[in-house]
């Protein structure tokens, strides 16, 4: 898992490159883009959706579920993500796309998505097989971006990509020393990752999803300044959690300054409601940097956290179980 995690900016370069030599026919108005996508498959649209709904004009829609909003027409684009290519979920969403004539372009190694998608004449970008759709993050993340940009949505992105992939190679031995820090700090306690602007919601998410698998340990998440609106008040209740939590704030240039004002006012109120806060700092000179150096952190964290905790990373018992018994019940 850790070779996957330093390979990140690899394949940002490559699945910008793959994303990039698809025909996709000409460009459409569209009145939204739905991205559909679960678990690892679905965390590259979420980073999407952070880093263009301040650029974008046309919004930017997650479908984690197995229907389509009533809004999602014709008119609209949808992305069918799915590492594997048969995330049931997102095969169920791309079959309500197909009936309702979206325009489609799908992602994935194959599978079911993969056939279907070329049977009907839909655009596929097929990524290298054989990883865990986590580790793949930087070929569905990167891929994404190329795809709405060639289609209309967003600048253009592949000299902020390789830049951003050569900034993380440089600060790879930095962030290994870092992670090491943070995942001691961790270890045998609660994380509550916060969030601190838009940009930043998607890597919070990020950071619980890692910890989930590669850890096996829960972590929450929330985000300012609407964390100050109800969790503060929650904070520490029951009082084992406030023993066993540890406030972990995720800031960067956007985060706004009343944001830092309220999280340090925050820290002083609730500080009966958590044994340790960090606060890390993005880094990079472009938002898609600042957006990819915590993200690279989190995805470090989590496999020392993983060492720490006595988990082998690459291991997920209970998804895989939960896939055959829902495999089962179709039979």
């Amino acid at each position: 898992m850790l070779d996957l995690v330093l390979g990140l900016p690899g394949q940002l370069e490559e699945g910008a490159r793959l994303a990039g030599k698809v025909a996709l026919g000409r460009p459409a108005r569209f009145d939204r883009v739905v991205i559909a996508g679960m678990g690892g498959s679905g965390t590259g649209g979420n980073l999407c959706r952070g880093l263009l709904q301040d650029e974008s004009e046309v919004p930017l829609l997650l479908c984690q579920d197995y229907d389509l909003p009533k809004t999602v027409t014709a008119s609209s684009l949808f992305l069918a993500i799915s590492y594997s290519g048969n995330t049931e979920e997102t095969l169920s969403a791309f079959g309500h796309a197909r009936r309702r004539g979206c325009r489609i372009i799908a992602v994935t190694t194959g599978g079911e998505l993969g056939r279907q998608a070329l049977l009907d004449g839909n655009p596929v970008v097929a990524l290298p097989p054989g990883m865990p759709p986590r580790a793949a993050l930087g070929y569905l993340f990167s891929a994404q971006l190329v795809l709405l940009a060639r289609m209309g949505i967003g600048a253009e992105p592949r000299r902020k990509i390789a830049e951003t992939a050569r900034f993380l190679k440089r600060r790879t031995r930095a962030w290994r020393r870092k992670a090491k820090l943070v995942a001691r700090q961790l270890a045998g306690r609660l994380p509550l990752v916060y969030s601190t602007s838009r940009l930043l919601d998607a890597v919070a998410d990020r950071w619980r999803c890692q910890f989930n698998e590669n850890a096996g340990v829960m972590c929450h998440t929330s985000q300012f300044s609407e964390h100050n609106h109800n969790e503060i008040v929650g904070m520490g209740n029951p009082g084992y959690l406030a023993r066993r939590s540890v406030v972990v704030a995720l800031l960067g240039p956007e985060t706004h300054t009343r944001n830092r004002m309220r999280l340090g006012y925050m820290l002083k109120i609730a500080r009966a409601g958590y044994a340790g806060a960090l606060q890390l700092e993005s880094q990079g000179k472009s938002r898609l940097a600042h957006m990819l150096s915590l993200v690279m952190l989190g995805d470090l964290v989590s496999v020392e956290l993983a060492g720490l905790v006595g988990k082998d990373p690459m291991e997920i018992k209970r998804i895989d179980m939960l896939k055959r018994l829902m495999t089962g019940s179709r039979r």
